[in-house]
């Protein structure tokens, strides 16, 4: 399982990335753009997506990526970090910094 110390460590490495609290939470943004947030339980993140990325997880993977009910109108899902694979979680993480980084920020780290 991917800890928390390990989801700050990806999240803050992403150029721009600030940590500020959210409803009690840590989340990480750019240019105060949420892209994850820690949930309560310590082992749940909430992230940034696609429509067409979260369909792809939910159905592939539906115990490991929800969708809130909240949210179901919004691009963010929830991950259950006991469950999901570290690699897809810190491609997920930079995938959601890049819906959200500008774009000339997204285009030269993308390119590095």
């Amino acid at each position: 399982m991917m800890q928390i110390e390990e989801i700050r460590e990806i999240a803050l490495s992403l150029p721009g990335t600030v940590e500020v609290e959210h409803w009690g939470k840590p989340s990480f943004r750019i240019n105060n753009k949420i892209f994850v947030v820690i949930q309560d339980d310590m082992s749940t993140i909430t992230i940034k997506t696609t429509k067409e990325e979260r369909h792809l997880y939910t159905s592939m993977s539906p115990e490991t990526y929800k969708i809130p009910d909240s949210f179901s109108n919004l691009n963010y899902m929830h991950i259950d970090l006991k469950s999901a694979k570290n690699e897809e979680v810190i491609n997920l993480i930079r995938n959601a910094w890049g819906i959200v980084a500008p774009k000339k920020l997204t285009k030269v780290y993308f390119e590095s």
